[in-house]
């Protein structure tokens, strides 16, 4: 979903978007990376929207505060501001008012996350590829250049376009 470089210093975050779904992922005040989804838990608002234009959001936040209602929320996912919290009667918990998690882990450099909550640990799943691959340490590595495009196309067409370096200038 990213590089961990996206987001070297506390506060700073990186979304990604999978169909309908948009998570936030982000490093906390203690170093820590986390996601959440990106979805107020009060009235489902995006909390940070992406640029026209853009494959994503980046920034960096002390906090997130939804547009809508102002819940704000720490970089823990905890939420630390309720306008007139008290007329909610204590209904207001901490599990009903923090941010939905998503799990994230990082390997080769790369940040994955999974919206499955039971998922099986990365580097599991990865197994054996990530024993092989790990002698190139591509944690060490750097993108040159990144570019994301849509194409008006059956997705086999584009990646057969591609698996051929002959196709791809052309392309």
């Amino acid at each position: 979903a990213g590089r961990v470089e996206d987001i070297p210093n506390p506060g700073d975050h990186v979304t990604y978007d999978i169909l309908d779904d948009s998570v936030i992922m982000l490093r906390g005040s203690d170093g820590t990376i986390r996601a959440f989804h990106n979805v107020c838990p009060h009235r489902g608002r995006k909390l940070i929207d992406t640029p026209k234009g853009m494959r994503n959001a980046r920034g960096t936040k002390n906090n997130i505060i939804c547009g809508y209602h102002a819940w704000t929320f720490d970089l823990d996912g905890k939420n630390t501001f309720i306008e007139h919290q008290d007329d909610w009667q204590g209904c207001l918990t901490e599990d009903r008012t923090s941010l939905g998690k998503v799990n994230v882990d990082t390997w080769g450099g790369w940040l994955w996350i999974n919206l499955d909550p039971d998922c099986m640990p990365l580097r599991e799943y990865l197994e054996p590829a990530a024993s092989m691959l790990d002698p190139f340490q591509l944690e060490n590595m750097r993108t040159r250049w990144r570019k994301w495009v849509i194409f008006e196309c059956n997705w086999k067409v584009a990646m057969e376009a591609f698996c051929e370096t002959y196709h791809v200038p052309g392309t």
